[in-house]
């Protein structure tokens, strides 16, 4: 059983991310997909710097993936019978920033937003094309470096629109509140699981995955009605887990679980926890890129006045920013770990420790020799020999001889930087995505966040105008996306619906008590048991009513 599961990891590292996306999106759902993604570059670390040592090295690459839909496919909406809003209209988007250090890669989802624009099928098409995305960057990570830890993580807040300007204002679009919006987040990472076969398990095939969340003031059990209904049936090895995952990768980094909390914790855009973190590090007067010492008698020795641990931490957090705002935020991770990532996170951990130590120690010998008094002979003979040593040292210049070979100056200008950076064609496959350099790429979300998706009509154009504002930067005149059609599996809808994808409308008519209507007959919601020969409604005659006096 081992083969097949590793057997079924390989065709899907294998395939685009287009056949992805068609196998998993249901029969019926037709669409243009658009993926756009960054080189990766160097970038401010995402964990603080270890007290007396250089800041990791990280590099990020950002990836954005669009799918439109045709306008004529929305019947439910009254602009499509129209035919008025053009051929092409973005349905949802997804973003993702994918962050790469020695030990660690972490796949933060940064924004998922939609328009009202969304064919009306089962299963639904945005959690789908989230989940199919999600994991097919995982596999492609995993191919590049089949023994680092992948971290997928995400901050669940809800909110009415995230990249679609103005859809809002559409009342035909579908809002999550708070807490629908975590049990949504936990339904959509919930897939990405193995599933699991008689015989098997995922340490037999190599891969270990488990999930986390924290919802700031809830604890325990009461985190269960958040976890998909799959986590109870799996009580021996539960997919999802109360608490986070920031130890489990502290080791993986090779980082002591005794550092300071801020060294623990991953900074990332729009992150109220990184906000929280930065007024932290203001009560200390430090900053993210300000070095720190391991002295405990020096101030900045990077550790926080009023918070002490990372349970401390989270528990302030249930007052700071979005998480007292009266609505119930998530914090969620899903970590993916090979068999054989931790031995060697350990061993790196030893020597990560004994370096620490070392600093320590260096640190302190140094405190003690500023406590030498100024008139002390010894301080003034060392200083005086580090001094010869490093004046020794000073390499010296040669003087260059020979002849001078003229060489023709390199004019730096826009469309050669954009020839060598863009690679515009990255890959020839359909599916695999159009790179932009990060200049581009962040011209395009601006782009996107300048235009309107009020209406059906307002989006088709908005839409229009951003993909030309990506042919620009890239420099071409052809569309790049690639259309699919999903031969997934659909869900049945019930007998008494429309029978044409669209989701079957429960009938409460028999539920609900409607008033009477003025002309004495029975509403449609009234139970229709008694015999036809019966009035449906019993008649007073004008004899029986007594009008009252006029004064």
């Amino acid at each position: 059983m081992a083969s097949t599961t590793n057997g079924s990891a390989s065709r899907m590292a294998q395939s685009s991310l287009k056949e992805q996306l068609t196998n998993a999106l249901p029969t019926g759902f037709n669409g243009k997909v658009r993926y756009v993604h960054s080189p990766p570059k160097a970038c401010d670390p995402l964990f603080s710097a270890l007290p007396g040592q250089e800041p990791e090295k990280t590099r990020l690459a950002s990836h954005f993936l669009t799918i439109s839909v045709d306008p004529a496919s929305l019947s439910h909406l009254e602009e499509a019978a129209s035919g008025e809003a053009g051929d092409d209209v973005i349905s949802f988007a997804v973003e993702v920033l994918a962050y790469t250090s020695k030990h660690l890669t972490t796949l933060f989802v940064s924004k998922v937003d939609s328009t009202s624009y969304i064919p009306r099928i089962k299963p639904s098409p945005i959690k789908t094309a989230v989940t199919t995305f999600l994991r097919w960057l995982a596999v492609e990570e995993r191919r590049k470096r089949p023994k680092r830890k992948i971290v997928i993580s995400l901050f669940a807040r809800a909110q009415a629109q995230y990249l679609f300007p103005g859809s809002s204002d559409d009342k035909t679009k579908h809002i999550l509140d708070d807490r629908q919006l975590i049990k949504w987040w936990a339904r959509v990472l919930d897939p990405i699981f193995p599933k699991s076969e008689a015989g098997s398990s995922d340490e037999e095939s190599g891969v270990r995955y488990q999930g986390y969340m924290t919802v700031p003031g809830y604890v325990g059990n009461e985190l269960r009605s958040f976890m998909p209904s799959s986590n109870s049936q799996t009580s021996d090895k539960p997919h999802w887990k109360p608490g986070n995952p920031l130890l489990e990768l502290a080791r993986t980094r090779g980082v002591a679980e005794h550092v300071p909390p801020r060294c623990l914790l991953p900074r990332f855009p729009d992150d109220p926890k990184a906000r929280f973190m930065q007024d932290l590090d203001d009560e200390i007067g430090i900053s993210q890129d300000s070095k720190v010492t391991v002295s405990p008698s020096k101030r900045k020795n990077g550790r926080w006045a009023s918070v002490s641990d990372l349970d401390r931490f989270w528990e302030q957090m249930e007052f700071r920013q979005e998480c007292s705002s009266g609505r119930v935020v998530g914090f969620l991770w899903l970590v993916i770990s090979p068999k054989h990532s931790d031995a060697e996170a350990s061993a790196s951990q030893n020597l990560e420790s004994q370096s620490f130590e070392v600093a320590d120690v260096d640190s302190q010998e140094s405190a003690m020799m500023l406590d030498v008094p100024a008139g002390s002979g010894a301080l003034d003979e060392s200083a005086s020999t580090s001094l010869s040593k490093a004046a020794s040292k000073k390499r010296k210049r040669k003087p260059l001889t020979g002849p001078i070979t003229p060489r023709m100056p390199r004019l730096k200008t826009a469309s050669t930087l954009n020839l060598s950076e863009m690679q515009a064609e990255l890959n020839a496959h359909a599916g695999e995505g159009f790179m932009l350099p990060k200049e581009g790429y962040d011209r395009a979300m601006q782009s996107l966040l300048q235009q309107n998706f009020s209406s059906l009509k307002i989006a088709a154009r908005s839409t229009s105008k951003w993909i030309s504002e990506i042919k620009g930067i890239a420099g071409r005149n052809n569309d790049f996306s690639f259309s699919i059609s999903g031969s997934g599996r659909a869900e049945t809808v019930a007998s008494n619906g429309t029978g044409n994808g669209t989701p079957a409308v429960h009938d409460l008519g028999g539920m609900i008590r409607k008033k009477r209507k003025a002309n004495g007959a029975v509403s449609d919601g009234q139970s229709a048991g008694g015999t036809e020969n019966q009035p449906a409604v019993n008649v007073l005659d004008a004899g029986m009513i007594r009008k009252k006096p006029k004064a």
